[in-house]
């Protein structure tokens, strides 16, 4: 009896050694699955996932790149915008400013249209995010191809509210007014033509702007001034795709984001396969990628971007060629020295408070609910098309604008 206890005791200690060891064991092996997790995505995934933000500015590309990276982060600055919808607008960049949230978080609080998407569309901007982390010249590459297929398909143009030109072989979009940003509205899954991707499974698409009907090609939401975020160092002008190098550059510096919630953190970069440099589905006829594994290695990982976005002064008070500086002394794309670990890292704080009866944002319906509502700081658009008339300071040369687009219009703002 006494041995049958003396073994039963030996088999029970083997046991909890055991589930100790496997209690001790789950972070590594978590951490390894997740480092393995991410698929690399093909031209037609990569079209498919690129394809709602593809047709935006190129600093507003650039900021939702690097905020996707941060989905609780967006979240919270989304139910943020809603709360404080009422303060006056110096007020609310002041307190966007002292958030503890990524900059390029911060900069889209600037467009609170913008972030709503985002934030009823958690899945989709995840993997956005996981896709930009893994595969950034891929991505900028499919940005790009996105581009041209919505020239080819008819809707892609310069308008009162944008220019559309070329640059170095790439197409580049910028607002006419550099202090006046109009945020497009379009179908993601119409505007590229018929049959060039099929819809992301759940996407919710918010209602057309007042006076837009679906289907007509490229609106307008109202123009919001961004005069208010200029003198912080994450405002509009410190953003700016570098198509070549297959980045996004904040205040002239390759920028790495250091989400830790993305699949394969600390490897910026490193699935990048070159979908867009050889011909196959998802690629445009005659498409040439600008961003190459070999471009990345020499001008995008961590190395200064050399790239300012369009018509960007910079902050007030300092000389153009001098970077802006940034939020509380950081040096892009590393460590804030001296802010706690729970600040930094995706998901280690709450969630800002929710006004009461508004949803989570990803339990949102994606079939609707949430209709337009006003953007602070929107400028009145004057009667008849939003934009007007305006000269277009820094008009690209005749030689270098984009050519007219074929086929249907739907690129004027209608009222």
């Amino acid at each position: 009896m006494k041995r049958a206890q003396a073994v039963s005791g030996y088999q029970i200690a083997r046991q909890s050694i055991a589930l100790t060891l496997s209690v001790l064991l789950i972070p590594f092996t978590s951490g390894n699955l997740l480092a393995q997790a991410y698929t690399p995505l093909d031209a037609v995934g990569l079209d498919q996932l690129v394809a709602p933000i593809a047709l935006y500015p190129d600093s507003l590309v650039a900021q939702i790149l690097t905020a996707s990276t941060y989905p609780q982060q967006v979240t919270d600055a989304d139910n943020w915008t809603h709360q404080t919808a009422g303060l006056p607008p110096q007020a609310r960049a002041d307190q966007a400013n002292g958030m503890p949230w990524d900059p390029s978080v911060k900069a889209l609080t600037a467009f609170p249209t913008v972030l709503d998407s985002l934030a009823r569309n958690v899945p989709w901007m995840t993997s956005l995010g996981n896709a930009y982390y893994n595969q950034p010249s891929d991505v900028m590459n499919a940005v790009q191809a996105a581009r041209v297929q919505a020239q080819q398909a008819g809707y892609l143009r310069t308008t009162a509210q944008q220019r559309v030109y070329y640059e170095d072989g790439q197409i580049l979009i910028a607002p006419v007014n550099p202090a006046l940003v109009y945020v497009p509205y379009y179908n993601p899954w119409a505007v590229y033509g018929p049959g060039w991707i099929s819809p992301w499974g759940g996407f919710y698409l918010a209602p057309a702007p007042p006076g837009w009907a679906i289907g007509l090609g490229i609106g307008f939401f109202a123009g919001i001034s961004i005069g208010l975020f200029a003198h912080y160092g994450w405002g509009w002008g410190s953003w700016a795709p570098n198509w070549r190098g297959g980045v996004v550059v904040y205040n002239h510096n390759t920028y790495i984001s250091r989400s830790t919630t993305v699949y394969n953190h600390g490897s910026f970069g490193g699935y990048n396969r070159g979908v867009f440099e050889h011909a196959g589905r998802g690629v445009p006829a005659n498409f040439h990628a600008a961003a190459t594994r070999e471009s990345f290695a020499r001008e995008g990982a961590g190395r200064p971007g050399g790239v300012r976005a369009e018509g960007a002064r910079g902050p007030a008070g300092r000389p153009e060629g001098r970077p802006a500086g940034r939020p509380e002394g950081r040096p892009a794309g590393r460590p804030e020295a001296g802010r706690a670990q729970a600040a930094r890292s995706e998901g280690a704080r709450p969630a800002a408070a929710r006004p009461a009866g508004r949803p989570a944002a990803a339990a949102r319906p994606s079939g609707g609910g949430g209709g337009a509502r006003p953007q602070a700081h929107a400028a009145a658009r004057p009667a008849g098309g939003g934009g007007g008339a305006r000269p277009q300071a820094h008009a690209a040369p005749a030689a270098h604008a984009a050519p007219a687009a074929h086929g249907g219009g739907g690129g004027a703002h209608k009222k």
